[in-house]
């Protein structure tokens, strides 16, 4: 089967898929008698979804979905399957490692070691132990994050719309981000959550909290509402996997600013996590290509609308 990704796939991927065919890639979004797509980062629109006659089911890596037209899928009768589980591992390691990296202030301490060695009295990191972390979105990530933090030392408090009950104390956004040292978001990118951290969420903060975000870059408001509450000392620090523009503009003086850690939206790419993420994802195309309805199927209506 002629098997498409609109991104790079690393071998133990290729080897995962194996079976259903050798695995071309095309970033330019040309589908064109594409049979099985492998979604990787590029979004996926309407448009390109009515275009492609052959394509029988797309395969999504990852646990979020935002980037796919999931409804256009369902219409045109195309099974979409996912990971939802298989990165919170790593993406919740990842985190603590940007948290750890802001609180700590190793982009400035990194620049010192060549610079002037003396101002490094001038740098205070912050101590984890007995602090308090704020955890927004409480989905297999969100509560790994905390649990981490438990195991750091923090206290640790949540806010998720969604949680009726939870191993941590729930409380409202508003509280959250004026109780916490560091808050880390994990919510799912939906219409409430696009710019749910914008400049009136901001001013309630702690005065020199961190803020880490491993979650979607559009659940910031913009590079500039970050910038402003470094400005003004409601945040000491940022740590961000995925940003508000990506490719980021990376000309935006918040990227200039020593107290903000980046990395390319790829802190739970570990070797594992390929791994694993690609054989269920291959489990998950091949029992749609059989007839059957995987776990990780995002839209199972499109089984019965299947063209």
């Amino acid at each position: 089967m002629r098997i498409v990704a609109t991104a790079a796939v690393p071998a133990v991927g290729r080897e995962a898929f194996a079976a259903l065919g050798e695995i071309e890639v095309d970033g330019g979004g040309n589908l064109s008698g594409a049979e099985i797509l492998i979604v990787r980062g590029t979004p996926l629109g309407a448009d390109s979804i009515e275009s492609a006659s052959r394509l029988q089911v797309i395969a999504r890596t990852g646990a979020g979905y935002d980037n796919v037209d999931v409804a256009a899928a369902t219409r045109a009768g195309i099974p979409v399957v996912y990971a939802p589980a298989v990165g919170a591992g790593p993406v919740a390691e990842g985190t603590i490692a940007l948290m750890l990296a802001a609180a700590k202030r190793l982009r400035e301490l990194g620049d010192i070691v060549s610079s002037d060695w003396d101002a490094r009295y001038d740098v205070m990191g912050l101590d984890l132990e007995g602090a308090c972390a704020g955890v927004v979105g409480l989905g297999a990530i969100g509560r790994r994050v905390g649990t981490l933090c438990r195991a750091l030392g923090m206290a640790v408090i949540a806010h998720d719309p969604a949680a009726s009950t939870s191993a941590f104390e729930l409380v409202g956004l508003e509280e959250l981000v004026a109780r916490a040292d560091v808050i880390s978001l994990h919510c799912a990118l939906t219409d409430e959550t696009r710019g749910l951290v914008d400049r009136s969420l901001l001013a309630h903060t702690k005065p020199g909290a961190v803020l880490v975000n491993a979650a979607r870059g559009a659940i910031v408001e913009s590079e500039d509402v970050l910038a402003e509450a470094l400005a003004s000392g409601r945040l000491s620090a940022v740590a961000l996997d995925v940003h508000p523009t990506e490719p980021p503009r990376v000309s935006h003086r918040l990227y200039g600013d020593p107290r903000v850690i980046c990395t390319p939206h790829t802190v739970g790419l570990t070797r594992r996590w390929n791994a694993q993420v690609f054989s269920a994802l291959a489990a998950g195309v091949t029992s749609v290509l059989a007839g059957g309805r995987p776990a990780n199927l995002l839209n199972p209506e499109a089984l019965r609308a299947s063209r």
